[in-house]
C-alpha cells in the first residue's frame, strides 16, 4: 500500500462556492482540499438520504443524452486500465444511458462481485443541464476573463483511474462517496513509469506500475516517487484544487460514486497544444547526438522556457517576427508556417 506522505496537503475551512481564494490558491502552486466547499449542493444533501435517492436525482434530471461509459467485469476489482501487454484495455468503452447504467449498479449492490461500470468526463450541461446552475462555483477571478471552465461529471461504481496528468487546471468535487487523490509534483514523471502514448485509457498517458501495491523490483525509481507523494481524501462535499500538470491517481471507495470537477486552461486556444511540440520534439530531436540535444535545448531553454522580452529586446518591433508578443495573428502566422514544414 502507498505509504502515510511526508507531503501534508492543505486544508482550508469555510470557503463557499462565492468565496474561492483564487489569488491564494494560485500562489501556493500546490493541491489544496477545501472543506466542505459543496456541502450544500443538492446532489450531496440527497446523497446523504442514501444510494437510491441521489440515483433517483440523476435519473429525474438527465438529459437523455447518450454518453461513454466504460464496462469491466469483476476480475479488474475497480482497476481500470491496460490489459497484460498494454496493446489495449481491461475494459469495454460502450455508448450507453443514465438509467441504463444506474439499473445495472442497483440490481447489483447486493452483490459482493459485481461489475464495474465508470461514466466519466461528461460534460454536466449536456448530461444534467437542469443540475448545472445549482452545481456550480463562482469563478471570479481575471484568470477566467478569457479562459472558460468546463464543468464534468464523473459517476459509477468502485474505480481506481491510474496516474496521469492533466493540461488544465482542475478543482474537483467530491459529491458522493468517499475518494482519495494521490498527486505528485510534474517533475516526479521519471519514477512513475508512465505507459504508451497511444493507446491510453482517456486520453492521456497513465502510469503502468500500481501504487497500491508497489513491486520496486520491476519499477524501483516509483519507491521515490512515493516518497513525494500528496494524499488527499475527500468525503462528500469537499473540494481539492491542484495545478496543471501534477500526476493523480483517483480511487472511488464506495459502491456507487459521484465527483464533479472543473477545468480550465490558462492560455487561449489559438496557441495550441503544448503535445504537439512534444511529439514533434520526440521525432525531430530525441534521437540526436548528446552535443546535438544540448546545443537544442540552449535554444528551446532562450526561445521557449526563458523571456520573452529578453528574445525581442534588442530588435525594432517592425522585424520581430514570431518573437514578438503571440496574438492570434502572430499564432496563425506560425501555425502555417508548421503546416508548410511539415509537409514538405
Amino acid at each position: 500500500m502507498v505509504q502515510a506522505s511526508q507531503q501534508k496537503v492543505t486544508v482550508w475551512e469555510g470557503i463557499t462556492p462565492d468565496n474561492i481564494p483564487f489569488d491564494e490558491l494560485f500562489a501556493l502552486d500546490k493541491p489544496v482540499i477545501l472543506k466542505g466547499l459543496v456541502k450544500d449542493w443538492p446532489l450531496v444533501k440527497t446523497g446523504q438520504q442514501g444510494i437510491l435517492p441521489a440515483m433517483q436525482m440523476l435519473e429525474d434530471n438527465y438529459s437523455q443524452k447518450p454518453m461513454l461509459v466504460y464496462r469491466a467485469p469483476a476480475s479488474i476489482k475497480g482497476r481500470f486500465g491496460y490489459n497484460d501487454n498494454y496493446t489495449g484495455f481491461n475494459f469495454a468503452a460502450e455508448r450507453s444511458t443514465i438509467p441504463n447504467v444506474l439499473d445495472i449498479i442497483r440490481n447489483e449492490l447486493d452483490k459482493e462481485e459485481h461489475e464495474y461500470l465508470y461514466v466519466n468526463s461528461l460534460i454536466l450541461n449536456e448530461g444534467f443541464p437542469a443540475l448545472a446552475a445549482s452545481h456550480s462555483l463562482a469563478f471570479n477571478h481575471p484568470e477566467f476573463e478569457q479562459n472558460q471552465v468546463l464543468a464534468k461529471i464523473w459517476i459509477g461504481t468502485e474505480s481506481l483511474a491510474a496516474c496521469h496528468f492533466d493540461q488544465p487546471k482542475n478543482l474537483a468535487c467530491c459529491v458522493l462517496g468517499k475518494r482519495r487523490f494521490t498527486l505528485f509534483p510534474p517533475d516526479q514523471i521519471e519514477n512513475l513509469y508512465p505507459g504508451p502514448l497511444h493507446p491510453t485509457p482517456g486520453g492521456q498517458v497513465v502510469t503502468i506500475a500500481n501504487l497500491a501495491e508497489p513491486d520496486f523490483e520491476k519499477f524501483p525509481r516509483l519507491k521515490t516517487a512515493l516518497e513525494n507523494a500528496w494524499i488527499a481524501d475527500l468525503e462528500p462535499g469537499d473540494g481539492l484544487y491542484y495545478p496543471s500538470m501534477w500526476w493523480h491517481e483517483v480511487t472511488a471507495f464506495e459502491r456507487f460514486n459521484i465527483m464533479v470537477n472543473f477545468w480550465w486552461m490558462t492560455t487561449e486556444r489559438y496557441k495550441g497544444n503544448p503535445m504537439d511540440v512534444l511529439l514533434n520534439g520526440m521525432m525531430s530531436l530525441r534521437d540526436k547526438p548528446e552535443d546535438e540535444k544540448r546545443a537544442w535545448k540552449a535554444l528551446f531553454d532562450y526561445y521557449v522556457f526563458g523571456e520573452g522580452e529578453v528574445v525581442r529586446e534588442h530588435l525594432p518591433p517592425e522585424c520581430q517576427g514570431a518573437l514578438g508578443e503571440m496574438t492570434e495573428i502572430n499564432a496563425r502566422r506560425l501555425r502555417a508556417m508548421l503546416i508548410s514544414n511539415l509537409n514538405r
